[in-house]
């Protein structure tokens, strides 16, 4: 599994058109005003100005002014480096919002976890959860053997025709709600998250000597939640390398990336992707 080539400290124009513009965000870096100096916004508006009054989320009272997040389309968290996705249009906006609300913008991520004794992120319910389309007792076994092999082997083995996934609610907790823990569905269909685990194969190196490995995953989401992925992969005991606050061993950065944009071009109608190169 090819990972993204180490960035550098600064945005990367991946792709552009009459209506879109492609940004790769690099990691520790804020995606919207308001947070910290240097965010992803601002250093779009300055090469595309047009983008900066487009509405935003914000409302269109917002559109232009200091906060404004003009044609951003979605975030990454600050640690999260790759793709975000900007509408240069207000129709291009409109469109696009639409299919995430529909569902039908997908996003890929590539993480690398160790597996982890720990128990999953503080305040999930249970504790501990599992793939779906994984038999709980073979991950179980596996996950507390630290056998990154077995883990690798088992979501490999999805049933036919379907990949692994991970879904739960979320709840936010900590000092002003920093932190999301895992919630059993329990039969509702509002407010629920699915990561799908799209690949899985056991990485070349194991942190620090790490007893079990870690193993190299891509994942895939078409509704996306604060922290989703980083909460997922910690509550089925295979945080992200980087991410302590979700029980990751120590790494240089959060070992996190957004690869892929898959959507419906607002102009084209013809189905549209863009990845970053490795």
């Amino acid at each position: 599994m090819e990972f993204p080539s180490e960035e550098s400290v600064e945005p990367e124009v991946v792709y552009e058109d009459e209506w879109l513009v492609a940004v790769h965000k690099p990691a520790r870096m804020h995606s919207v005003p308001g947070l910290g100096s240097g965010d992803l916004c601002a250093w779009t508006f300055e090469r595309y100005p047009e983008l900066r009054d487009i509405a935003a989320r914000l409302g269109p009272e917002k559109a232009g002014g200091p906060h404004s997040e003009g044609g951003l389309l979605h975030r990454l968290d600050y640690e999260t480096s790759g793709l975000v996705l900007f509408a240069r249009k207000s129709a291009a906006y409109a469109s696009l919002l639409d299919q995430q609300a529909r569902g039908e913008f997908r996003k890929e991520y590539m993480a690398v976890s160790s597996p982890s004794l720990a128990d999953g992120p503080r305040g999930s319910l249970p504790a501990r959860g599992y793939p779906e389309g994984v038999d709980p007792r073979a991950w179980s076994a596996a996950r507390d053997a630290l056998d990154s092999e077995a883990l690798a082997a088992l979501l490999g083995g999805a049933p036919s025709g379907g990949a692994c996934g991970v879904v739960s609610a979320f709840r936010s907790y900590g000092p002003r709600g920093a932190c999301v823990a895992c919630l059993r569905p329990a039969g509702k269909t509002e407010g629920v998250y699915r990561s799908d685990i799209l690949a899985c194969s056991r990485g070349s190196s194991s942190p620090g000597g790490r007893e079990g490995g870690v193993l190299e995953l891509r994942l895939g989401l078409s509704r996306g939640f604060r922290h989703q992925i980083r909460a997922h992969l910690a509550w089925i005991g295979l945080p992200i390398l980087g991410d302590p606050l979700y029980g990751g061993a120590n790494d240089a950065r959060l070992r996190l990336y957004a690869v892929r944009l898959v959507f419906t071009h607002p102009n084209s109608g013809n189905a549209f992707s863009v990845e970053l190169e490795d």
